[in-house]
């Protein structure tokens, strides 16, 4: 299915799934607040707690590619929008200081609902866009999904100075989450013939014999891991009960390197400026392992979110582009490999302490980087 010209009508209600799609990230910075609630004895179980959003990424994302070759694009993202209502309720309607097995179950529904909506929003924006424009389309996306995250913090930090509690974000979430839900059922989208015969498993690692397609999964599960491991330290990485404000500087500078990102990649290799922003990525994590100073680490949070801000956009539109007739079979690869995010509170948590300092945790994020680096220069420049 060719797309001539970019769908107006189309592009609000799925970017503003991409916003809905940010829900998910709140868990790794919110997680700060929740260990408040527990003794010392429960804090390593509640690190897992992003694994819990995450690990559905792994178990779902193939089968739920197979399912929207049945039933389309928009269908998909409308079940993922369900299940993260529910979601976000269920810890919520338990109640403050409810046990943590309900922060469990919640989030893994959450986790549920992301993993369809990823899976369904980023081909139904391939339907509605040029192929050439892709990249910096899935970079506008981003753009959507990093502004709910850069209003996380200033959402808490107000919930909790009119409240006390942040609670109350869940709800607000729900909300938002319904809105886009019916905004998105009364536009009719024109989607690409649905298949009888749904692509399993087995067809989507088999895309992984091309070695562009390995080379940008994987790339995704290292900038996911690394994404959720920022999430996880920076909160941590400043003694200080305004330190969840630095999510906000990091996601600010992001949607400023997405804006830059928009405008280079209309002139610049997607691989080429990928390169540049992973080594400057590599050497700030270098900053963040030795630096203490508070200015110091504000800026260089910042910095690192500008330069992962069109990493995600760059890996997807790559692979797609190298096999554009496997589109819903990349998509669920890409959203499989998201699963990685599942093991940075628990190796990120294990590492601060370990060595008593959350600055050590930047050692896995500088993996994840440096295997980015790598791959960009194993990717071939297309002009």
């Amino acid at each position: 299915m060719r797309v001539g010209k970019v769908d107006k009508r189309v592009l609000g209600p799925v970017l503003m799934g991409f916003f809905i799609m940010g829900f998910c990230d709140m868990v790794a910075p919110i997680t700060g607040r929740i260990a408040l609630e527990f003794p010392a004895s429960r804090q390593a179980a509640v690190s897992f707690l992003p694994t819990m959003v995450f690990l559905w990424f792994l178990v779902l994302s193939t089968p739920l590619a197979a399912l929207m070759n049945r039933i389309g694009r928009k269908a998909t993202a409308l079940i993922g929008y369900a299940f993260t209502v529910v979601g976000l309720m269920v810890p919520y309607v338990a109640g403050e200081g409810c046990a943590l097995g309900w922060y469990f179950a919640g989030f893994g529904l959450l986790g549920v609902g992301n993993t369809a909506i990823q899976v369904a929003i980023n081909p139904l924006l391939a339907t509605i866009v040029p192929g050439e424009r892709m990249t910096s389309y899935l970079t506008v996306g981003q753009i959507f999904r990093n502004t709910s995250l850069l209003l996380l913090a200033p959402i808490v930090t107000a919930l909790v100075a009119l409240t006390g509690s942040w609670r109350l974000l869940l709800p607000i979430y729900a909300g938002l989450t319904v809105l886009g839900g019916i905004w998105l059922q009364a536009t009719s989208v024109a989607e690409p013939p649905r298949s009888d015969r749904a692509a399993g498993m087995a067809d989507c690692f088999r895309l992984l014999g091309n070695p562009t397609v390995l080379l940008c999964t994987l790339g995704v599960a290292c900038f996911i891991a690394g994404d959720v491991g920022i999430g996880f330290l920076s909160v941590r990485l400043i003694d200080n009960p305004d330190s969840i404000l630095t999510t906000t500087g990091f996601y600010a500078c992001r949607i400023v390197g997405t804006l830059v990102g928009a405008w280079v990649l209309v002139r610049v290799s997607d691989v080429k400026y990928l390169r540049w922003n992973m080594a400057g990525a590599l050497a700030l994590c270098a900053v963040l392992l030795l630096v203490r100073g508070e200015t110091a680490v504000y800026a260089a949070v910042g910095l690192t979110g500008f330069a992962m801000a069109c990493v995600f956009a760059t890996f997807y539109a790559v692979a797609t582009k190298a096999v554009p007739e496997k589109a819903n079979e990349v998509a669920g690869l890409m959203i499989l490999a998201i699963s990685a995010g599942a093991v940075s509170g628990p190796v990120c948590g294990a590492i601060v302490r370990w060595s008593g300092d959350a600055h050590w945790g930047m050692l896995f994020v500088a993996l994840c980087v440096g295997y980015m680096l790598w791959a960009s220069f194993k990717l071939k420049i297309k002009q």
